[in-house]
């Protein structure tokens, strides 16, 4: 049960008695204000006590946000509060009356740091369903918490550590349910005939006697997949970061006197630690890619950019002459709205020319020539239609080729990855590395500091000679490196289906 305090004692805030402060007309000090008295401890119908006190300096009555137990502990928090004026600390917890689910909603829209709609849209679905609602607490058979019914004031670090382990085991419920549910893009035919070793494309229609043949061995299904050991963190982590925020721009507002979420790690997710890609492995993706889009992998690779940044790109992007392709734009979802959203990138500072190289800008004139409109809008990589590919289809094709390697655990952000460990493996610093994944802090850029394994292999070959156990071997002539003229270009293909 809450109470409100008095609706006076916001406006009379300002009158807060602390050590120096000078009267309007003298410029004297003013006397320091004493407390008297202990305060108030009402018993309500219920049983329970409400706490409350005068403020020496405005006679205002200030009322606890919560009732009591006991006597006791409403004369507490009483003293709590007097003891707070007498060391001249008090603070108006009245201001922080204001409902929660109010300030998230005038934060999100008066956020200036939020500058795109599919973050402000984001963050308000994630509020809705995740901050408000009433979530099963497991510190006590049948408990809950619900911060949507509660005041900023009322929000405490008890309250927080409660919402936040309820929010996360609800979170990766959410997870795991969603990867179980997921179904399989491809005919289960399909599927066993590659476990089986049987030959069959990757696509297409299959042939009757391998509908046969899988029939025969009882129609076998692909497994359901299991969800990641991490699953749920990363939402639940991006959740606790908003809330934090939020509670600190009360702070920042003189709502509350001090932010409630205080659990360390919790806005932070650990990554999952996965091989590096190798070279063999990229040449493999790009190869089993649909040609059409075959060209796309190679431009990720070499340029670092992010799938929204690539599929935005258009025809008066892409200076072949000068070897530099202009990055304005970015491909995204707008959360909660259908169909694809055309927007300017990530950060300001990726509006930019990059340089490309002369390999890259081979294979971009060769797919240009084949699959590119002449206008100058038409974007570089699209469907057969014009339209931007989406991002279902393009996952759709990465499994499909990933499968090949069996690395079912690469996405196409991988792509970045790689891009920036292949700048460590050339010799690259950190800085260059910053500058080629276009990150403010060497931070950012010091997460793919990796290199291959045929990097560290060969770096560690040189132990030996360094331990004396063997003799130094004669280095020999590096291979000579594969003209551009040795790239293939991609030829025409039958168009695909994604549209």
């Amino acid at each position: 049960m809450s109470t409100p305090t008095s609706p006076n004692s916001s406006a009379n805030s300002s009158a807060n008695s602390s050590a120096g402060a000078s009267t309007p007309k003298t410029g004297r000090p003013r006397k320091r204000v004493r407390s008297s008295g202990s305060g108030s401890a009402e018993k309500q119908k219920s049983g329970r006590y409400r706490a409350s006190y005068l403020h020496p300096a405005t006679g205002e009555r200030h009322y606890a946000p919560v009732t009591f137990a006991t006597k006791a502990e409403a004369q507490s928090w009483n003293r709590q509060h007097l003891a707070a004026i007498d060391r001249d600390e008090w603070f108006d917890h009245g201001k922080g009356d204001r409902m929660l689910t109010t300030y998230v909603a005038l934060w999100l829209e008066a956020n200036p740091k939020i500058t795109k709609d599919s973050t402000r849209e984001l963050n308000r679905d994630e509020a809705k369903r995740w901050i408000f609602p009433k979530l099963a607490s497991a510190a006590e058979p049948g408990g809950s918490v619900e911060l949507g019914g509660m005041t900023l004031r009322q929000i405490d670090p008890a309250t927080v550590r409660l919402w936040y382990a309820a929010m996360r085991r609800a979170a990766k419920a959410s997870a795991v349910a969603k990867a179980q549910a997921v179904k399989p893009r491809e005919h289960p035919a399909r599927w066993w005939a590659q476990q089986t070793g049987r030959a069959v494309k990757a696509s297409g229609r299959l042939s009757p006697q391998l509908l046969t043949a899988w029939a025969e061995a009882g129609s076998p299904r692909q497994p359901v997949p299991e969800a990641k050991p991490n699953a749920g963190e990363e939402v639940a982590a991006r959740v606790y970061r908003t809330l934090h925020a939020v509670m600190e721009a009360a702070v920042t507002d003189g709502l509350i006197k001090e932010n409630p979420c205080k659990i360390r790690g919790a806005g932070q997710v650990t990554p999952t630690e996965r091989a590096p890609v190798s070279a063999g492995e990229v040449t493999a993706i790009a190869q089993n890619y649909p040609e059409r889009y075959r060209a796309a992998v190679w431009f990720a690779v070499f340029t670092a950019l992010r799938a929204g940044q690539v599929f935005a790109l258009r025809r008066r992007d892409v200076d072949l002459d000068r070897r530099l392709v202009h990055v304005a734009r970015a491909v995204g979802r707008v959360h909660g709205r259908k169909g694809h959203h055309i927007d300017t990138p990530k950060t300001a500072a990726t509006d930019r020319w990059k340089a490309i190289p002369e390999e890259l800008a081979t294979i971009l004139a060769a797919h240009m020539d084949l699959y590119t409109e002449e206008d100058p809008d038409a974007l570089v990589f699209s469907t057969t239609h014009g339209n931007v590919l989406a991002s279902s289809h393009r996952s759709t094709f990465f499994a499909r080729a990933r499968r090949t390697i069996d690395r079912p655990d690469l996405r196409w952000q991988d792509l970045r990855s790689a891009s920036a460990m292949f700048m460590y493996d050339q010799g690259a610093t950190r800085t260059d590395v910053k500058r080629h994944l276009n990150h403010r802090t060497d931070a950012a850029a010091a997460r793919y500091e990796r290199t291959s394994e045929e990097r560290r292999r060969n770096l560690m070959g040189g132990f030996g000679v360094t331990l004396g156990l063997s003799k130094a071997v004669p280095a020999t002539q590096p291979e000579p490196k594969p003209e551009p003229s040795k790239v293939v270009p991609p030829r025409r293909a039958p168009k695909e289906a994604a549209n």
